[in-house]
């Protein structure tokens, strides 16, 4: 146990390391901003009910998974892409920086999900209507919260997975936050039947996003979680037959 949380404390300390979680965490706000804009949210708040705009702000607060999902494989593509993994492994053993890096995946996910609520969430929540404001901020609203960090932390497992088996940075930058939002999320709009068993449609589901055809909140949870749990085999077999 001590063991594992000196490689945790190593992992998030590797993390927190010079500007680029400055990025991540300005993606974090980008990408609902995104979301927002295209649904042109909340330039049209006042033309529903205060319950409609929450359920709209907590739907878009979804899209902060994929970017949990991005930064949970940095924890493994950052090193591969600076060359230092190797020495990780040699340090500590490459069983010892596995386990590390998926609990650092863990703790980056939840992160990233609450961060990114507090940033676009902040510059946005002066938009809406005092009504919608006082309501989205009410404890009886906050349930959705809940379901966005459980999905950004599962997408960081799913992402550190990628991150282990590919160990390339922009390769797996492409599969965890532009595939997702290029391709999964108009999938979801046009073929859900199909959308809902990948890992996107499954993690929408988890946060009972408002489109036809996706999985209930339970049946998506366990489909992510067979993701992750498939993905995380591949990354343990690929880590054990790797010569690092």
């Amino acid at each position: 146990m001590n063991s594992l949380l000196c490689g945790l404390r190593s992992e998030l300390l590797r993390y927190f390391s010079g500007y680029s979680v400055l990025g991540i965490l300005a993606f974090s706000g980008l990408v609902p901003w995104f979301v927002a804009n295209f649904l042109g949210w909340p330039q049209n708040s006042d033309r529903l009910q205060a319950a409609d705009n929450v359920g709209i702000f907590w739907a878009i607060a979804a899209s902060i998974a994929p970017v949990a999902t991005f930064a949970g494989g940095y924890l493994v593509t950052r090193e591969s892409y600076y060359g230092t993994i190797r020495r990780s492994v040699v340090t500590s053993g490459a069983m010892s920086v596995f386990r590390a890096k998926y609990v650092a995946a863990l703790a980056v996910g939840i992160g990233t999900a609450l961060a990114g609520i507090v940033v676009w969430g902040g510059s946005v929540v002066f938009s809406l209507a005092p009504a919608t404001r006082e309501l989205l901020l009410a404890p009886g609203s906050l349930g959705p919260l809940g379901a966005v960090v459980l999905a950004s932390s599962l997408g960081a497992l799913w992402g550190c997975s990628l991150g282990w088996i590919i160990q390339h940075y922009y390769a797996t930058t492409i599969l965890t936050l532009l595939i997702p939002l290029a391709i999964e999320l108009p999938l979801m709009a046009n073929a859900p039947e199909v959308a809902r068993w990948l890992p996107s449609g499954a993690l929408a589901g988890v946060v009972s996003l408002p489109m036809e055809g996706l999985l209930e909140p339970v049946p998506a949870f366990l489909v992510s979680v067979a993701w992750a749990l498939v993905a995380g085999v591949g990354a343990l077999w690929v880590v054990r037959r790797k010569e690092f």
